[in-house]
């Protein structure tokens, strides 16, 4: 038997929020939300983001100790069993965006969550190339490549279903993070014009960090 895979892995989630469930969605986020995923093994930090040009736009992400913590039996169920709070709020999100992914490439040397991300949705994976693309770009921060699992990311879960359209997976994409806004966003104007961005990208301030 060959041994598992265990290439690090994220969750990352995007979603829009009406002004008036904005103060109900933050407080259940850090209340409850981000508390019971880090209770989760294999779930390894939680940092979640404000869009920098839309102020009701949000992203989450989870780093994993690899793909498999968002297939375990543990994380499915929490996932079949949502907590009052969770059903309140989960038909109030909009345009909501979803992926399980495997880390393909990590480069530059922040670990620390950086005050800026920037992410890069791509056409399609890219080739063997792109590690030098990454590579050149790390000194903004961090830069990592994320390739989403579609059989991961829909895994049976009863909290989809209780939003008002289906979660949206996007193609592969690169995080850009970083202390100095203006380091990230040329990074991550360059990476997006080096590899081919399905549109454009955005830029994100960190809000909370919890764990590694």
């Amino acid at each position: 038997m060959s041994a598992p895979h265990l290439s690090p892995g994220l969750l990352a989630v995007w979603n829009d929020i009406a002004a008036e469930d904005e103060a109900e969605f933050n407080t259940w986020y850090v209340e409850e939300h981000v508390p019971e995923r880090l209770g989760i093994p294999g779930i390894l930090s939680a940092r979640r983001y404000r869009d920098a040009a839309a102020p009701q736009s949000y992203a989450a992400i989870y780093d994993t100790a690899s793909l498999a913590a968002l297939t375990a039996p543990v994380y499915l169920e929490r996932l079949a069993n949502p907590t009052p709070r969770t059903r309140a709020i989960m038909p109030r999100f909009r345009n909501m965006t979803r992926a399980a992914c495997e880390i393909a490439a990590d480069c530059g040397a922040l670990r620390a969550p950086g005050a800026v991300l920037a992410t890069i949705e791509l056409r399609a994976a890219p080739g063997d190339a792109a590690l030098a693309v990454l590579e050149a770009h790390a000194a903004a921060g961090r830069v990592r490549l994320a390739i989403p699992d579609a059989k991961a990311t829909q895994v049976p879960n009863p909290e989809a279903k209780m939003r008002g359209a289906p979660d949206r997976l996007p193609a592969p994409f690169v995080l850009v993070e970083g202390h100095d806004e203006d380091a990230v966003r040329d990074a991550a104007a360059r990476i997006a014009r080096a590899l081919g961005a399905a549109r454009p990208e955005r830029v994100f301030r960190l809000i909370l960090a919890r764990g590694a």
